[in-house]
């Protein structure tokens, strides 16, 4: 490469790590992209499987400015941009070895109204991921020539030693993109990134070694067989899917989730999944420490089939943004603190949640939880999860990190301070690297205001 300044070095990497330009060494973690990474499950879920010391070296890309800061206060490292605007060939993504993805969930369940199930929206999408492939990998060229030499790239090769082979790249990642203008909600399309993302470090460096996809249990299976064939098209030796609920390892709510999971030269064992023997299920009132008898109130006055009311004795239903209005039936004044909420999902009491209650809210509603992360990736790489998430759970559901969840009897403490203060002692990315206890602005700043500068 000849001799390259520091400087220079930085430049070519960004957004990215500079050392992740560079080979690991020999018992260096293995790298992992993080796309829609949120405010950490996936994260804190992996450090549970790290027995052995060796880690995992880990980078997300996130576009919430909130959630980002939440999970670089918790030591965890943000890219914040959009997804769609990072290169997914990226020079210094040549030794990553995993991937994850949680793209947005909403469209597929009734909070979104269920637009990504419209005929004419998964008919676009199953296209995107038919273009996805044809941006990366492009079309298979059999033995013999094409019917118009002139316009193949392996036809026209005078090197061409008459195998066949895939073409290459036949078009831009944007163009593979094109059709997802025409749905009615863009957010279906982000799910395509799983495709152009795995398959874009597939083609270009064949490093990639294994993919995690986390979505709405509601997502149809048309679309989840097209996700696997396109993988097996591009030679990944086994992709398979499952429904998963947190609840069956020990978690205090359910979460039920659709995981997608992949192996580029291995197969996937996904009753590995499974919990050797039955885990009790724990109850909310159990993980919270409160009394029995207690009943959530979830929608006021409103009466709907669902009902509006929950017992505590019992796991507490899939928790949701709109954990922030839902308060104890015989006392309106008693609603879940954020840590509490928390705890429901996996997440520990003293996370540093930072924004507004809302915003807190929003984020854990969307995460991955630390159990579910860590039986997914575990099973996945063949190693332990079961020991390691019952004692995580154990831990987190402490008394002393109950009473840290409870309300507290003096003045809340400003998160948002708190956060601040952590994340000014780990290392930024762009996009976070002004962001200092001293320049917190009083509010979210819009998304665009974060991006990563230009080169």
């Amino acid at each position: 490469m000849g001799p390259w300044t520091h400087d220079r070095l930085v430049a070519l990497a960004h957004p990215w790590p500079v050392g992740w330009l560079f080979p690991p060494r020999p018992g260096e973690p293995e790298r992992v992209v993080n796309l829609f990474a949120g405010a950490g499950g996936w994260e804190q879920g992996l450090r549970l499987l790290d027995s052995d010391g060796s880690g995992f070296d880990v980078v997300g890309v996130e576009i919430g400015w909130d959630a980002s800061a939440t999970a670089v206060a918790a030591g965890h490292r943000r890219i914040v941009a959009d997804v769609r605007t990072l290169d997914p060939a990226h020079p210094a993504l040549r030794y990553v070895a995993g991937l994850t993805v949680s793209a947005p969930c909403q469209v597929w369940t009734p909070a979104g109204k269920r637009e990504g199930h419209q005929e004419r929206n998964i008919d676009l999408l199953l296209d995107t991921f038919s273009l996805a492939c044809e941006a990366t990998f492009g079309h298979w060229h059999d033995s013999g020539e094409c019917c118009d030499t002139d316009d193949c790239g392996i036809c026209s090769d005078p090197e061409w030693d008459g195998y066949g082979g895939f073409t290459g790249p036949l078009l831009t990642y944007d163009e593979a993109r094109c059709l997802v203008p025409q749905m009615t909600d863009e957010r279906i399309g982000l799910i395509a990134e799983t495709l152009i993302w795995s398959l874009a470090l597939t083609a270009r460096y064949d490093n990639l070694r294994w993919l995690a996809m986390e979505q709405s249990s509601a997502l149809p299976e048309i679309v989840l067989d097209a996700l696997r064939d396109e993988l097996y098209i591009a030679d990944w030796c086994s992709a398979k899917y499952q429904v998963l609920d947190a609840a069956d390892t020990g978690l205090a709510s359910h979460r039920r989730r659709v995981y997608l999971v992949a192996g580029r030269h291995h197969y996937v064992n996904i009753q590995a999944m499974q919990p050797t023997t039955p885990i009790a299920a724990r109850t909310a009132a159990q993980a919270l420490g409160w009394p029995e008898g207690v009943r959530v109130n979830t929608r006021g006055n409103r009466r709907t089939s669902g009902g509006n009311e929950w017992s505590a004795d019992k796991t507490a239903p899939g928790i949701t943004s709109k954990v922030r209005g839902w308060y104890w039936a015989d006392d309106k004044e008693r609603r879940f603190t954020v840590p509490e909420a928390a705890l429901l999902v996996g997440m520990p009491a003293d996370y540093p949640w930072t924004g507004s209650r809302s915003s807190a809210c929003q984020q854990l509603g969307d995460i991955v939880a630390v159990p579910e992360a860590a039986r997914v990736i575990g099973s996945l790489l063949g190693k332990p999860w079961e020991e390691p998430v019952t004692n995580y759970l154990d831990e987190i559901y402490r008394p002393e990190n109950r009473a840290i969840a409870a309300p507290a009897d003096g003045p809340p403490v400003s998160r948002r301070a708190a956060a601040a203060t952590a994340a000014s002692q780990v290392p930024m990315l762009p996009g976070l690297d002004d962001w200092t206890p001293a320049t917190v602005p009083a509010r979210s700043a819009p998304p665009q205001q974060l991006a990563p500068r230009a080169r």
